[in-house]
């Protein structure tokens, strides 16, 4: 439920404060002891769909507007409205669901999407523009080396086979940013 309201206000939040393209939030609302969030419909396809150079030509877009989101700052760890959602490579090696952190003293943390793979990249196949960038529920301020560059290859947001598995390095980040001994 919490990811669900992680992902609507870090919808609006990137719509108000940067041009990178995201779904309009229509409405989100909690019922039943369920949360829903409803978006637009974003046609296009996936960028893993694409050939090798289309997909060129979007990571190049990509980069621009990953460097717009690293404008964003704050001193809190977490999104936009306080909640803290790490990335999944990182909720699959705790059992914790609640996390209360420290602010920091600066504004040394950068807005990441912290689940950027092709699958969440929606493309027109024809202009190679891309339409809406999705799936935001593990997104917030972060230092910026959560920002895994998933989007580069095939497959879900963790470590590949010859890929370097920084998930024990985030949680233990996180953990000494906790306000508790049991670091959550």
């Amino acid at each position: 439920m919490e990811s669900i309201r992680n992902e609507a206000e870090s919808l609006r939040y990137i719509r108000q404060h940067t041009n990178v393209p995201v779904p309009t939030v229509y409405c989100d609302f909690e019922d039943d002891d369920a949360y829903y969030l409803v978006t637009e419909y974003v046609e296009g396809v996936g960028m893993s769909s694409l050939k090798e150079d289309q997909k060129a030509v979007v990571r190049e877009e990509l980069q621009h507007h990953l460097a717009a989101l690293q404008t964003l700052k704050s001193n809190q760890l977490g999104g936009p409205s306080g909640i803290v959602i790490p990335p999944y490579r990182v909720l699959r090696r705790t059992e914790t669901d609640q996390w209360h952190l420290k602010p920091s003293n600066i504004d040394e943390y950068v807005f990441c999407h912290n689940d950027l793979s092709q699958q969440n990249v929606i493309v027109d196949p024809d202009t190679l523009k891309i339409n809406a960038i999705i799936d935001w529920e593990y997104a917030g301020f972060y230092p910026a080396y959560f920002e895994w560059p998933f989007y580069t290859r095939l497959g879900p947001s963790v470590a590949g086979k010859e890929e370097v598995d920084d998930s024990f390095e985030l949680l233990e980040f996180l953990k000494s940013r906790s306000e508790n001994e049991t670091g959550n």
